[in-house]
């Protein structure tokens, strides 16, 4: 199929009749986001979506994330000349118990960029004390204030969900509505007309989440029906094949790893024969939406299915071995 996807293939509407529309069309964008993690779960309880996040906290990543996040460009003009300045940490010592980052200024459009340290900043594990040390007075940048945003930031992380955590449970729940992920950048989705009736419950989600955010950037969600016609439906079978494709595969390389690492979980090995299981459901499912045999895959599935019965015989002989 093409590389370039081209919304014109599509023929949409605002409003539609269920036993006429083929699914609908679903895009949302997450941008900068940062939830508490508890008004997170409560929101994904009140809105019936399971909340996949953990409570426990990472520090190194939280001070990864909040040094990451003091990146500032700050023009300054004197005497008729102007310097851009980039100011922002950078990774500098390592040390079993301390995180440690330094924040730089440089100065940019140099035959060679200048650079000037400007504070050690830095968590201790052992005493649990957030530093910032050796600061260097500067004209330009208020280095006490990157400072105390580094630490706000890092208080912040310890306690919030952020983009990528978010975004996992958004897929997992598009996961259940058998959505599939159009070949196009970004989060584009196609609902078929048997789940669509649930694209309101998330996208009134992502608008209440928005409320949430403790980052200043708005959140996107819209969706519109697609007729049901015989272009439709070959359009989403390209689709489906593509995205599909990409699923079997990945499958196939986990079942097979598991298989030849003699893997010893018969959790892990009947957790991947359910996914596989699934997707085998999702593609019948897809047969009686679009109204067609697609059977463009059917080596592939029968190579994903062959794997998953090892799975099967490996995990049930693991668990009679230690029941015995």
């Amino acid at each position: 199929m093409d590389n370039v996807f081209d919304m014109h293939d599509f023929v949409a509407t605002g409003q539609g009749d269920k036993a006429h529309m083929l699914g609908k069309f679903l895009y949302f964008s997450l941008a900068n986001l940062l939830v508490d993690k508890a008004e997170l779960s409560r929101l994904c309880e009140d809105m019936g979506i399971l909340y996949s996040g953990s409570t426990r906290v990472s520090v190194a990543d939280a001070f990864r994330s909040a040094t990451g996040d003091i990146r500032e460009r700050i023009p300054v003009t004197s005497m008729g000349e102007t310097n851009i300045y980039l100011v922002y940490c950078r990774d500098n010592k390592h040390a079993p118990d301390i995180l440690s980052r330094e924040l730089v200024k440089e100065t940019l459009n140099q035959k060679t960029n200048n650079y000037e340290k400007l504070a050690n900043i830095s968590y201790d594990k052992k005493d649990g004390v957030f530093r910032a040390e050796n600061m260097v007075p500067d004209d330009a940048v208020d280095v006490p204030a990157c400072c105390r945003r580094a630490e706000e930031l890092f208080e912040l992380y310890q306690k919030c969900a952020n983009r990528k955590q978010i975004e996992t449970i958004c897929i997992n729940y598009l996961r259940g509505l058998e959505a599939t992920k159009l070949s196009i950048t970004g989060h584009m989705y196609f609902v078929p007309r048997t789940h669509m009736d649930k694209v309101d419950v998330f996208e009134d989600f992502i608008a209440l989440l928005g409320g949430f955010n403790r980052k200043d950037t708005p959140l996107m969600v819209n969706s519109f029906y697609i007729i049901d016609d015989e272009k439709q439906r070959s359009k989403m079978t390209e689709e489906f094949y593509a995205a599909v494709k990409k699923e079997i595969a990945e499958y196939q390389e986990r079942a097979d790893y598991f298989i030849k690492s003699g893997s010893q979980s018969p959790a892990v090995m009947e957790r991947w024969v359910l996914k596989i299981q699934a997707l085998e459901e999702k593609k019948k499912h897809y047969e009686g939406v679009l109204r067609r045999e697609l059977d463009g895959l059917d080596d592939e599935f029968a190579t994903l299915k062959f794997l998953c019965q090892e799975l099967q015989v490996r995990a049930q002989s693991i668990r009679f071995q230690k029941a015995a």
